[in-house]
């Protein structure tokens, strides 16, 4: 959709930024180029999704900056955070993926210990039922 989102991110931050209220339409989103953006709803959500920006609940045309957009524009810009941040993000990402493996592991674990004992109970009917089947002949 975006083939350039982080340049994007960069100038809109500073547009938000620099603004006077540290807020603004999500329609006033600008290109690199200064030109306004096409898709400026898409923008908006990816911004949204990653912590930068608050959208307007009601009719979603106001983007505000967050405390997190404010701090890595203070702390030198998207790039400078992306820069800073890849070397943790492999780390994130196998620590991740370590605990989804061990909840669908305990997920499995319990399936298998549910039908085992549904099992043993239907095993425990059946030899009474034989029982009384055995008993009365």
């Amino acid at each position: 959709m975006f083939d350039n989102i982080d340049e994007l991110i960069e100038v809109n931050m500073k547009l938000l930024y620099t603004s006077k209220s540290q807020y603004m339409m999500r329609i006033n989103f600008k290109d690199e180029y200064g030109f306004n953006l096409k898709n400026s709803k898409a923008f908006a959500d990816i911004l949204v999704k990653k912590g930068l920006v608050l959208l307007e609940s009601s009719q979603g045309f106001r983007c505000d900056l967050t405390d997190l957009g404010r701090q890595i524009y203070q702390n030198g810009g998207w790039m400078r955070y992306l820069q800073t941040s890849e070397p943790f993000s492999e780390i994130n990402t196998e620590v991740i993926t370590d605990s989804q493996t061990e909840k669908i592991e305990k997920s499995f674990l319990k399936k298998i210990l549910i039908a085992s004992i549904i099992i043993l109970v239907l095993c425990f009917f059946i030899s009474l039922i034989t029982v009384q089947i055995l008993h009365k002949q």
